[in-house]
């Protein structure tokens, strides 16, 4: 980078702090400010979840050809997730940012990636394939998958995107799984381009390329995915965790004149993707975006794919298939006319707000299992003090706790986030496996198993009698109990929760079998 004068410093600083107030202002108008420390001093500390954005090229944390990625980072920063606090720290590959938090020229090998940072997300702009040297890929190869047998096992995730033609593929290409989840080589021009520009404000410019930085997000479709549903016969369908928000849905993103495209890669019989008791874990396109210029064929495209490593011992990883979908170009907007971004207008504000979610639920669902296990025990913990948790008997039916205890735990996140904190744990995962839960989700197709009804249940049942208000010798917390008794009481209650399902579904067993034996008549 060229040596920049003591006053293009200042001014960058100047601009810098410009927008840092800008985006600080619009997500107090949606998230609002609260200072959860403050206002709940009982609760758990949140999980610190450490997130390094690397970038190369053109691309800049503020200011730049694309206007920045410091909307994102000053979201990220916000708290809006009270169980969460993301300590992002930026880095430019050349050095060629004075707004980068560490500064100069570095190499990932320069950074201690091992030890600094839970996470990594990639904004790359080069399209050299060799960008990144051989140590820098088996650096990042421990970063997502160390040993457990080490002294320090590590399960980093990463987050890798680009944009159209081979943009971003000097970082992202070789990067072990994450570079076969996208594609390299899409068009950027003509009509075979992915174009998902909605139609603009000028009659005249429908399509023109500031369209990316109006108030009019574009309309994506997600993948569901199967759930088991605790009301009997209903088979129940949800988005990815990622695509989860507190609101619902993830279903509006930033548009662009072209964009890249991610993919599901087959995985079988490739030994880069590790297998975990017979089970290879396959990445999924989990949305896809549609071309909507006339001028482009339509076609559907992978938007985002995800691939979660945790069920075979290796970090997470989210492809994106284009970075503006995360620049202040496409969020802020431009200081034009018509193109001033989502905060021009109230629907313009709630479709961020659902684009906001999509930026935390990539920062919550890539963090290591570590810091997954602390973000739940922040969630579990935050309701257990609670009037409506205190007022509820702990002898009360399985059921209802486990209802009143989703209910607690969804009023400040998703629906997704809280199945994840109940049906996540270590000692649900040992005792039911993925696999085991896919195949009764294929085999029982009028009945779903309420699993998590009553792991809930039983959850907070032990909760409130080892450390909470059924338990005769606790006052109102003026302190957090340690982790390992808080997880203690959570593997008694995933317990719990299985045995007292085991027993009513061989109760419902046996009045089914009588039941057709005596031509659905009940005796």
């Amino acid at each position: 980078m060229s040596q920049l004068t003591a006053e293009m410093l200042e001014r960058l600083a100047l601009r810098a702090a410009y927008v840092d107030k800008v985006a600080q202002a619009s997500i107090n108008r949606r998230w609002g400010a609260t200072n959860w420390g403050l206002v709940f001093p009982w609760w758990r500390k949140p999980a610190e979840v450490r997130i390094l954005m690397y970038a190369d090229g053109l691309v800049r944390f503020s200011g730049g050809t694309f206007g920045g990625l410091q909307y994102v980072k000053k979201l990220m920063e916000s708290k809006a997730y009270f169980y969460v606090d993301f300590r992002v720290s930026t880095a430019h590959r050349e050095g060629a940012d004075a707004t980068a938090t560490i500064q100069g020229a570095k190499k990932l090998t320069e950074l201690d990636i091992l030890e600094n940072y839970d996470e990594i997300w990639f904004f790359g702009h080069n399209n050299n394939p060799n960008t990144l040297s051989g140590e820098e890929l088996a650096r990042l190869d421990e970063f997502m998958a160390r040993s457990e047998g080490s002294a320090a096992p590590k399960r980093g995730g990463v987050l890798v995107t680009g944009d159209h033609n081979n943009l971003g593929q000097g970082l992202g290409r070789r990067i072990k799984r994450a570079g076969a989840m996208r594609q390299w080589d899409t068009d950027a021009d003509g009509e075979h381009r992915f174009s998902t520009l909605e139609e603009g404000p000028e009659p005249h410019l429908k399509f023109d390329d500031n369209v990316q930085s109006d108030d009019r997000p574009q309309k994506i479709r997600l993948t569901r995915f199967p759930f088991g549903s605790p009301f009997g016969l209903n088979r129940d369908f949800r988005p990815h965790p990622v695509m989860c928000g507190p609101d619902g849905p993830i279903d509006v993103f930033p548009d662009h004149q072209h964009e890249g495209a991610t993919l599901e890669p087959s995985v079988a019989g490739n030994t880069d993707w590790p297998t975990k008791d017979s089970h290879q874990e396959q990445p999924y396109i989990i949305a896809y975006g549609m071309t909507k210029d006339p001028q482009v064929t339509y076609r559907e495209f992978g938007l985002v794919s995800a691939y979660n490593g945790h069920n075979v011992n290796v970090g997470r990883i989210v492809a994106d298939s284009s970075w503006h979908h995360w620049f202040d170009i496409n969020l802020l907007g431009r200081e034009i006319p018509h193109y001033m971004g989502f905060d021009a207008t109230p629907e313009g504000e709630a479709a961020l707000k659902k684009i906001d979610a999509y930026f935390l639920n990539c920062g919550v669902w890539l963090a290591p299992p570590e810091r997954q296990e602390e973000m739940r025990n922040a969630a579990w913990w935050s309701i257990l003090w609670t009037d409506r948790i205190v007022e509820i008997p702990e002898d009360a039916p399985l059921w209802y706790l486990g209802d009143q205890c989703i209910r607690a735990l969804g009023q400040y996140a998703s629906r997704c986030a809280v199945t994840d904190w109940i049906m996540g744990s270590p000692a649900f995962n040992r005792a039911v496996s993925n696999l085991a839960l896919q195949q009764v989700s294929e085999q029982f197709q009028l009945f779903n198993m309420p699993f998590e009804q009553y792991i809930a249940g039983g959850v907070l049942r032990q909760l409130m009698l080892q450390v909470g208000p059924s338990n005769p010798k606790l006052q109102f917390p003026s302190e957090v109990p340690p982790d390992e008794l808080l997880q203690s009481a959570i593997n008694d209650g995933v317990n719990e929760g299985l045995s007292a399902l085991r027993a009513q579904l061989e109760s419902e067993a046996s009045l089914l079998a009588k039941l057709f034996a005596n031509d659905f008549r009940l005796e």
